[in-house]
């Protein structure tokens, strides 16, 4: 009679597992990082947008360099009280929000209003923006107002350009 004998059973040695686990670990915290960074540079975030507006016309310069034109029913006003909920300086122009006196129409000529700029950092990154509000428009509402955004791919926020009189 010939005798089986029974294969020996191999097992991993708890210190291959350990390291194992502690590679596995070590990965995910990596790619968790790499992830938000790689999201970010393929679908960058976009400036805050008041609700209700329709986009007119749309250029990229670069790569993170966009402009946009919108137009909405909200009042001038309105479209600067959010920006400025959502964190930006705004400059009024001549009178602005308070130069309409209650019962008058406002004007039927395009006319400026504020001036609005805001940044915000995101991932690794950081972005600049741009708001320009008119109003006194016949077309796509009353309010008009052109944005613009730079991305600072390196993560810092260069100081603003100030125009010479």
């Amino acid at each position: 009679m010939v005798e089986q004998e029974t294969p020996a059973r191999r097992t991993i040695p708890w210190q291959v597992l350990l390291l194992g686990l502690a590679g596995l670990a070590l990965a995910l915290l990596v790619g968790s990082q790499v992830i938000g960074v790689l999201y970010s540079i393929v679908a960058p975030p976009l400036p805050p947008l008041p609700e209700g507006v329709a986009l007119l016309e749309h250029t990229g310069a670069d790569y993170g360099v966009d402009e946009w034109l919108y137009g909405t029913p909200q009042s001038a006003c309105d479209v600067v009280r959010f920006y400025e909920n959502n964190g930006a300086d705004c400059r009024l122009s001549n009178g602005g929000c308070s130069g309409m006196r209650a019962g008058e129409t406002p004007s039927t000529e395009p006319q400026s209003v504020a001036q609005c700029e805001g940044e915000k950092r995101f991932s690794i990154f950081a972005m600049r923006w741009n708001v320009i509000v008119a109003t006194g428009y016949q077309q796509n509402g009353p309010t008009h107002f052109r944005l613009t955004r730079e991305v600072f791919w390196t993560g810092d926020i260069p100081p603003r350009q100030q125009l010479q009189p």
